[in-house]
């Protein structure tokens, strides 16, 4: 997951600066499940969106839910294969509404809010290449790659990156997985960098979900994680996919 990247600041200044055009409508803040608090300041120009909790419901039955997944190698198969990895077997899910799920997953290695992956992308430039007008749920998951981010730089990164997606597709529902830990201790770091993603996610009024919080693997870690001791086993794969399967529906249900 982790990577470092030079010139990450001048490909986000860029790319910030597309978004702020991008960016027109408002409404007022949600409430998000992340603990942190708002504590920088946003970037000029950026205004929350109106489409994240509350978004269209797509109906049970027909078509199937379209999701968008933006992330780093927690969500390419990295250390299993892309066949294993869990917005693959996602596809093969059914969700409680009984509607079936088509994956776009454009998640990159060593990407992150922040920080450019393998092919050169963040998550803005993710959302850029994948989403579309289409689209009923994008899930952001990650990342762990932005650790040692400046935070304000961080939480401004973030907030495009959700401005974007919800300025081509108005009416999806977004929704934001912070990064992951297989330890019962949290690393003070990652917890920034968790936290700085809940706080752009309050703000924007995205639904923010808290794995660390939540200790998803830090009781299993032994099972669900691979040698590396920080990528998902195929076990921690199929893991992913069960939750990741009750997030979304939950997502398209309001």
């Amino acid at each position: 997951m982790k990577r470092s990247s030079p010139g990450v600041l001048a490909v986000m200044m860029v790319s910030g600066a597309a978004m702020l055009l991008l960016v027109t409508s408002a409404c007022a803040p949600a409430s998000a499940q992340g603990t942190a608090q708002p504590a920088q300041p946003i970037p000029a120009g950026v205004v929350p969106v109106a489409s994240g909790p509350g978004g269209h419901a797509p109906e049970s039955g027909g078509s199937p839910v379209r999701v968008v997944v933006i992330g780093d190698s927690l969500s390419t198969g990295l250390g299993t294969s892309p066949e294993q990895a869990w917005p693959e077997l996602l596809q093969s899910a059914n969700l409680s509404n009984n509607r079936p799920v088509q994956v776009t997953n454009a998640a990159e290695n060593g990407s992150g809010y922040l920080v450019a992956g393998d092919d050169g992308d963040n998550f803005t430039m993710e959302v850029q290449a994948a989403v579309s007008a289409e689209a009923d749920v994008v899930v952001f998951f990650g990342s762990d790659n932005d650790e040692g981010a400046e935070p304000e730089e961080l939480r401004d990164a973030t907030v495009l990156a959700f401005a974007a997606a919800s300025s081509v597709a108005p009416n999806a529902v977004l929704v934001a997985v912070g990064p992951l830990s297989g330890s019962e201790e949290t690393d003070p770091t990652l917890a920034d960098v968790r936290d700085v993603e809940a706080s752009a996610a309050q703000y924007m009024g995205v639904d923010f979900i808290d794995p660390i919080a939540e200790q998803w693997f830090s009781s299993r870690a032994d099972t669900l994680l691979g040698p590396d001791g920080e990528h998902p086993s195929a076990e921690g794969q199929e893991f992913l996919r069960d939750k990741m399967q009750g997030i979304v529906s939950a997502a398209v249900q309001g």
